[in-house]
């Protein structure tokens, strides 16, 4: 006799990065505390019930919207770190691109981490963690174009690379800030050949 698997459920109607994806962009421009499942659900397109069944509650799925975030923006230096074989000039394309996005509608909306940082720490421990290992996770990439930069002759050998990419990051996320008040794309790159100066 001729045995048929069954379906053990139902199978999920929805992309679940596009769903995440969607959340992000609610927190991003409502913030954790000013979203409710409501605006949630409008924005994913899909049930109460699938919500849930899916990413349990509100906390959770902003921790993967986090996660994503964190994902996305370290594969996106990742890509520019990449752009040039020279490590000098692909840390100023990473600058550049820290400066695209700290003018115009980018940059009023802000950097989700920082937001986040803003809203949520020190109180919550878990957006705490996720926004640590997102710098941190920036970090040992610039620190890593950083020696590449040495070895070639590029950067100040007496220089740290982890101090260094530190530097490099909490410059960038000072772009992000001064972008919500509404600094344009030239003021950035003044800053920018002046990090440059001092790096190179």
């Amino acid at each position: 006799m001729e045995e048929f698997s069954r379906p053990v459920g139902r199978p999920r109607e929805f992309d679940l990065d596009e769903a995440i994806r969607s959340a992000m962009n609610v927190f991003w421009d409502q913030g954790y505390h000013d979203t409710a499942i409501p605006d949630l659900l409008a924005k994913m397109g899909i049930t109460k019930g699938s919500f849930y069944k899916a990413f349990g509650d509100k906390k959770a799925i902003f921790l993967r919207a986090m996660e994503l975030y964190s994902e996305e923006a370290a594969q996106s230096i990742r890509i520019v770190l990449a752009s040039d074989p020279s490590p000098m000039v692909a840390i100023r394309n990473a600058f550049l691109r820290f400066a695209d996005l700290s003018s115009g509608g980018d940059g009023t909306r802000g950097c989700f981490a920082v937001l986040t940082a803003a809203e949520m720490l020190p109180v919550d421990t878990e957006s705490a963690e996720l926004v640590r290992s997102h710098y941190e996770r920036l970090q040992t990439l610039f620190a890593e174009a950083v020696r590449k930069g040495q070895v070639m002759g590029e950067i100040k050998s007496d220089l740290d690379p982890e101090v260094v990419s530190q530097f490099i990051v909490a410059h960038a996320q000072g772009m992000r800030v001064l972008g919500k008040l509404g600094s344009t794309r030239k003021q950035m790159l003044t800053g920018v050949d002046l990090v440059t100066r001092m790096l190179f």
